[in-house]
């Protein structure tokens, strides 16, 4: 089993109108502004490539409009690239839309079954299927109620479901399968460990880092269509890493600029930040704490040299926070205190 992407590059022309403001140095959020003749165009993917086999599950991080929901539909063949080409062993199955395929007025059951019915499954294998996917949804007598009275979460659940229990050997999934509450995404990293038991392959984009991590055992860094960054989790500590200090709001970065060190800073903020500033060398640094009863956990796998986190409502007074590489002695270190 495999799925790969060959030099993948996919480029969206501007109208004309927007092809006169990008003339005069206007900017997309995403990918890089091209120009050929009388004709502009927005590269979304530049030359992306990669390869996945049996058992691999692929983290796709980036900002808002880097390329990853572009990627994802490539490989799901709802985009056809205009360069290079994507191979694989079996059918893609793709979550991007909610509601696609879903029947407002039809009954969460109903939904599940035309579902069923669209990915090619037969009548019987979708009565089989069905106990266990209404268990999983946790959505009990709601199942039996119209989808459009259903809250986005419930409809999510019942997307993830769906889709998860009828799809083929191959799933992409992006950005809204971190938007879940905090048990049902301890659900979806279940459904995921099967899949990788059943020799699956999964590609997913997400926000929540945590999530990635805990899902993935590759990962790809986009940033304006191309890859920054491949190899291993350790891309996502990174990549969280770098945007740390980029995104710092202005009084936050005037503090953090002020000294050196990692301390506690309250005045003139929304609400108190752990900050730190180091000198040397940060590559392998985390942010960690001391606490009683759980020992140490960390709460940021990679820093910048610079960064912010915000005091999490469970820090209480004498909790130690550390940055340091595992195994060693902090670099900086900071003792919470009562206020």
């Amino acid at each position: 089993m495999h799925l790969s992407a060959d030099h993948i590059t996919l480029d969206f022309p501007l109208a004309q109108a927007a092809h006169s403001r990008a003339s005069a140095g206007a900017a997309p959020l995403g990918g890089r502004l091209h120009g050929q003749g009388r004709s502009t165009f927005v590269r979304a993917l530049d030359d992306v490539s990669f390869h996945l086999e049996i058992g691999d599950r692929l983290a796709l991080v980036g900002h808002n409009g880097s390329g990853k929901s572009t990627l994802l539909r490539v490989l799901a063949g709802i985009y056809h690239p205009d360069r290079g080409h994507v191979s694989s062993s079996s059918h893609v199955s793709g979550i991007f839309n909610m509601s696609l395929g879903f029947r407002q007025e039809a009954t969460g059951y109903r939904n599940l079954v035309i579902k069923g019915l669209m990915a090619g499954r037969s009548r019987a294998e979708i009565e089989a299927a069905l106990p266990e996917i209404a268990e999983f949804t946790g959505l009990g007598p709601y199942l039996d109620m119209p989808l459009h009275t259903y809250s986005q979460g419930m409809a999510m659940r019942l997307a993830f479901a769906a889709t998860t229990a009828f799809s083929n050997d191959i799933l992409v999934m992006d950005e809204w399968i971190g938007a879940g509450d905090a048990g049902f995404q301890e659900k979806i990293i279940a459904r995921m460990n099967d899949f990788l038991h059943a020799s699956t392959i999964v590609v997913v984009a997400s926000h929540s880092a945590s999530l990635l991590r805990r899902l993935a055992n590759k990962a790809i860094w986009l940033e304006q269509g191309q890859v920054r960054r491949m190899g291993g989790p350790e891309v996502i500590d990174e990549y969280e890493a770098a945007i740390s200090v980029v995104e710092l709001a202005p009084p936050l970065r005037a503090q953090v600029d002020a000294r050196r060190g990692l301390w506690v800073a309250r005045e003139g903020l929304d609400a108190p930040h752990l900050l730190w500033n180091l000198p040397g060398n940060v590559e392998g640094l985390q942010l960690r704490v001391h606490t009683s009863g759980q020992g140490l956990t960390v709460v940021r796998a990679a820093v910048a040299r610079c960064g912010a986190w915000p005091l999490a409502p469970w820090v209480q007074a004498g909790m130690r926070f550390e940055i340091a590489r595992p195994n060693e002695e902090p670099v900086a270190a900071y003792v919470a205190d009562a206020a």
